[in-house]
């Protein structure tokens, strides 16, 4: 059985026969390699920087809002007369929040670890490419 598979490859093969490369195939090649290599990567962020610029500012809103209104000893606004804001009536949503110290360590543990981190990744990113 073995021996009519070899007959009939060797039969293809002979009926489709050989085919050489043209006698520039080489340059060509070479030709396309120094295109490819010349032609540079523009790197286009994923977030720009404006995108990055409205999340850190929409971050440091919300914490800044949290610790403002929270209703403790250490908060800034109650040293600030609100007496002007009775007309409307508005109960502040925060009254019940209490932010812990062990809460806020970690929030900025992490926004260290954060701003720590992504330029040592983008160094080695950068140093990859």
């Amino acid at each position: 059985m073995e021996e009519q598979y070899k007959n009939d490859i060797q039969h293809l093969v002979k009926e489709a026969g050989l085919e050489s490369p043209s006698a520039n195939f080489m340059n060509n090649i070479m030709k396309e390699i120094e295109v490819s290599s010349q032609k540079s990567l523009n790197y286009t962020p994923l977030i720009s920087k404006k995108t990055w610029l409205i999340v850190a500012l929409v971050i440091v809103s919300i914490l800044g809002v949290l610790l403002l209104l929270s209703d403790n000893e250490v908060s800034i606004l109650h040293t600030i007369d609100f007496s002007f804001l009775k007309v409307i009536d508005l109960d502040n949503p925060f009254s019940d929040f209490t932010l812990h110290k062990t809460t806020l360590y970690g929030i900025l543990f992490l926004a260290l670890l954060f701003f720590v981190q992504i330029p040592i990744l983008k160094r080695r990113i950068d140093s990859s490419f």
